[in-house]
C-alpha cells in the first residue's frame, strides 16, 4: 500500500514537472534574442547607404501642423515605458529597413508616452488609447483615419497601414 502511494506522488511530480518544463520552454521563445527569431524584411527601392534611422517627434499637435504642409500621413505610436511588445515593436519593425524607407516616404512620426503628463496622457484620453502598442494614424489634413492595436512584423503593419488608408473605419476611436 505503502508503494503504491509513493508510486502516486512520484508520477503527481513528474506530470507537475513536464508541464512546468513546457510551460517554461514556450514562454522562454518570447526570450530569445532578435537574431534568433524570424522576421520578415521588407525590401527597400533605396539602396541601403539612403537608409537612415526615424525621425521621431515628440510633439503631436505640431507634427500634425507639419504634415499638412509637407502634405504626408502622421503615424502616431502610443506606448508605454513598461510595455514589451511596445519595445519589440520599436525593435523588429520600425528599425526594420524597408519599414523607415516606407515611413519616411508617406509619413511623420511621432512618438507619444501614455503615462506622461506632458500631452501623452491627454492624448491618450482623447484617442481612447486603452491597449499598447496602439499606433493612431492621421491623414495630412490631420483627421483621424482609425487605428492599429498590438504587434506586427514589418511586411503585416505596412499591409495593416495601408488597408486603413484604403479603407479607413467608420469609427476612427474604436479600437
Amino acid at each position: 500500500m505503502k508503494n503504491e502511494i509513493k508510486r502516486g506522488v512520484v508520477r503527481t511530480q513528474l506530470a507537475l514537472s513536464a508541464f512546468s518544463l513546457a510551460i517554461l520552454t514556450t514562454a522562454g521563445f518570447e526570450m530569445l534574442p532578435a537574431s534568433a527569431q524570424k522576421t520578415e524584411p521588407i525590401k527597400s527601392a533605396l539602396p541601403q547607404s539612403a537608409i537612415t534611422d526615424l525621425m521621431w517627434s515628440t510633439d503631436l499637435d505640431s507634427t500634425l501642423a507639419q504634415a499638412k504642409t509637407q502634405k504626408k500621413y502622421v503615424l502616431a505610436d502610443v506606448y508605454t515605458d513598461w510595455c514589451l511588445w511596445c519595445k519589440r515593436l520599436d525593435r523588429d519593425t520600425f528599425q526594420n529597413p524597408g519599414m523607415m524607407s516606407y515611413l519616411k516616404k508617406k509619413y511623420m512620426t511621432v512618438k507619444i508616452n501614455a503615462e506622461r503628463p506632458n500631452g501623452g496622457k491627454e492624448a491618450a484620453e482623447k484617442y481612447k488609447v486603452y491597449e499598447f502598442p496602439c499606433i493612431l494614424v492621421f491623414d495630412p489634413s490631420g483627421k483621424l483615419l482609425g487605428k492599429i492595436m498590438g504587434y506586427h512584423k514589418p511586411a503585416e503593419f505596412q499591409k495593416a497601414l495601408e488597408d486603413l488608408i484604403q479603407h479607413p473605419p467608420s469609427d476612427p476611436y474604436a479600437s
